[in-house]
């Protein structure tokens, strides 16, 4: 591998001569430096990939240059270099931050390998760094799109919860964007830099639940044939989003409180007591606090959760950012699908500002999608719209004289039809959004003849 960016740090004018040019003739790129100072300048200026420290630089110790440089860059795979091959030294050196260590004299074959894995290690950091900063600028304030005095008040709430620890309740419909909220919280917050994971509670068998977010030893149920490392231990020093937390099983709920009481918790099969730094969010649909006066969701868990509450309200409630949120999802799937299409007709727009979303953000979201597909020009028009949308009000000008038996009937299968668009077709998500079960959404499908 050649054109690694290497410092040498290193007192000793001609074992810094030997290294340099030993490193210069692989085709590195070496800057070498003779003390703290040179090496910390060094460091601030050029893009340093790899750096090879002394243990002992006269008066100064390598261990500090380590910690100094890395504090300048903290991309910086270190390597000691020490004539002390013992154990308390690696220990040392390892503990400010070494990648690695190597012994004088040097053997330059094995010195060639490290500095291989410590470039693939500040490439791997690299491109973690990017990501992370990728991701906090989309999931940043500055991106949610809005103009409505409710989600004015929305985006103030949660730029105070991520500005604190404090646990976060997100209410609202399916749709409504809980789940962006949570990352912008993330990514705005302290744990920034830690893992953001989210659980779909009942998205997973309720028989596997407790091993997904706890973890299992091997041998704890059937099939388990290696340890699983639970979503808790696995955001450690991040977050976790527990989302539709009113479906969580009410066993499940006393492990969920004992870890926000304690922050300590059990793999399944396992009696050791394990502790993460986790901060958790939650997010449900449903009306907590009717589940917790029906004795289905513990008032004690409810409370430990409902610090800050985020009340995120549906898009029928907030009509004047359609339009905003129209123009955004035109720009992003426009380029997507490589469509040269710059806006909405004025009737389009005026018909997309009167429907009612019950999928809200998301089913705009797929409207938008589906009327850019068929959008012949450079405008979106009515014609490029879902039939529903066009036709819903002569629909309810024709029902006005049916009987109410059939307006039921014809109101009942405008709405299933509308969660199934919303829903890509997936009925479980369909029949929470309405709020039936699934089972009754697919009789309710069968009786209809609905496609």
């Amino acid at each position: 591998m050649t054109n690694t960016v290497i410092l040498v740090v290193e007192d000793d004018p001609l074992q810094r001569k030997l290294v340099a040019e030993n490193l210069t003739a692989d085709g590195h790129l070496v800057f070498p430096a003779a003390s703290r100072l040179e090496a910390l300048d060094i460091a601030g200026r050029e893009p340093i990939e790899v750096a090879i420290v002394d243990y002992k630089l006269g008066a100064e110790s390598g261990i500090d240059v380590i910690r100094d440089v890395l504090g300048r860059n903290p991309l910086i795979a270190p390597i000691m270099v020490t004539a002390y091959g013992n154990i308390e030294t690696a220990v040392e050196a390892m503990k400010a931050g070494a990648f690695d260590f190597a012994v004088k004299p040097i053997d330059f074959p094995r010195l060639r390998l490290i500095i291989e894995r410590a470039r693939e290690r500040h490439r791997l950091q690299s491109e973690v760094s990017f990501l992370r900063s990728a991701l906090g600028e989309r999931f940043s304030f500055k991106n949610l799109v809005f103009a409505s005095p409710r989600m004015e008040s929305v985006a103030r709430l949660a730029a105070k919860a991520a500005g604190s620890e404090a646990n976060v309740l997100i209410t609202g419909e399916t749709g409504t964007g809980k789940d962006l909220l949570a990352r912008t919280i993330h990514f705005t917050s302290r744990r920034r830099e830690g893992p953001f994971l989210a659980v779909n509670l009942p998205a997973i068998p309720e028989t596997l639940l407790e091993s997904e977010l706890f973890g299992a030893e091997k041998g704890a149920f059937t099939g388990a044939h290696e340890r699983k490392i639970g979503k808790f231990e696995a955001a450690e020093g991040g977050t976790l989003l527990l989302d539709e937390i009113g479906d969580l099983p009410a066993p499940l709920q006393v492990k969920i409180l004992r870890f926000l009481q304690e922050r300590e918790f059990t793999r399944l099969g396992s009696a050791k007591v394990l502790r993460a730094d986790v901060r958790i969010l939650a997010a449900t649909n449903r009306d907590l606090e009717k589940l917790v006066a029906e004795e289905k969701f513990r008032a004690d868990l409810f409370y430990r959760l409902d610090v800050i509450r985020i009340p995120v309200p549906p898009l029928r409630e907030r009509r004047e950012d359609i339009p905003l949120l129209i123009d955004h999802f035109l720009k992003t799937i426009a380029g997507r699908e490589k469509k040269a299409v710059r806006g909405v007709s004025a009737e389009a727009m005026a018909v997309l500002a009167r429907y009612g979303y019950p999928g809200n953000i998301r089913e705009l979201e797929n409207v938008v999608e589906r009327a850019l597909v068929f959008a012949e020009g450079d405008m979106i028009t009515t014609s490029d719209l879902p039939v529903h949308l066009t036709e819903k009000k002569e629909e309810d000008l024709a029902a006005a004289d049916l009987p109410l038996d059939e307006k039921v009937r014809r109101l009942e299968v405008r709405e299933i039809r509308r969660a199934l668009e919303a829903a890509g077709g997936v009925k479980a998500k369909a029949a929470r959004a309405l709020g039936i079960t699934e089972r009754m959404l697919g009789y309710k499908i069968k009786i209809y003849e609905l496609k």
